[in-house]
């Protein structure tokens, strides 16, 4: 696999530190960074060519998205989540972002209902090509549109916590099986149209019938692999 170069000599500290942590957590979500896998500073500071100051720096990042655990005695470690955190995971979101839904139908902008749409694909588009980053970043975008557009502060900062493991919960979803796609979608646009219509008792039932039914296609892909 290429490495892609940093170039830390044409880039401000902050820049760096967030082009290391976007390249970390890319490693990370597509697996090629495994759960359980440690990250060794050194390592990685030559593999990237930088520094290892910027790397500690996106490893604090990477901690409060969740996505590794620094250990007290010393050494970094991709957290590995089990049928359990995803459980967890599933409860906060099954009340919380059909809240989101709900409040987003009442306060969304015009410019946020334009914004929405732009991360809507049409399901032969995503049928045709089927790239997995590609539709994981826009199920993001769209998930983080709505919460964005309730407009409660709190509420987005309690959903955005949960950001590092939804993310690997979504590509454990999307790298086993087109067919969930394929429904997500019909089910982002059942919730999008309920949203742009100011309908938000039905944006919130959409919301929770699309976090249902991925939990229970996981719990079933779960269930297969023991």
């Amino acid at each position: 696999m290429k490495v892609r170069r940093l170039k830390p000599q044409m880039m401000k500290r902050e820049t760096l530190k967030k082009q290391v942590y976007e390249y970390l957590r890319e490693e990370i979500m597509n697996g090629r960074i495994a759960p359980g896998e440690r990250l060794i500073e050194e390592k990685i500071a030559k593999k990237i060519e930088v520094s290892r100051s910027p790397i500690r720096e996106a490893i604090r990042l990477l901690e409060k998205d969740g996505l590794v655990i620094v250990n007290k005695r010393g050494g970094v470690t991709v957290f590995h989540p089990d049928i359990s955190h995803f459980q967890h995971l599933y409860e906060c979101r099954v009340e919380l972002e059909p809240a989101a839904a709900y409040y987003a139908a009442q306060r969304i902008t015009k410019e946020q209902i334009r914004m929405l749409r732009q991360h809507l694909p049409s399901k032969h588009e995503i049928c045709r090509q089927y790239e997995l980053k590609k539709i994981h970043d826009m199920n993001v975008k769209f998930h983080e549109g709505i919460i964005e557009a309730s407009g409660n502060p709190f509420l987005i900062k309690t959903i955005c916590h949960l950001r590092g493991i939804n993310s690997m919960y979504r590509m454990a979803i999307l790298k086993r099986n087109d067919l969930r796609v394929e429904l997500a979608i019909e089910e982002h646009f059942n919730i999008f149209e309920a949203i742009a219509s100011g309908c938000a008792d039905d944006a919130r039932r959409y919301m929770r019938e699309h976090i249902e039914s991925d939990y229970k296609f996981y719990v079933h892909l779960y269930s297969e692999r023991k």
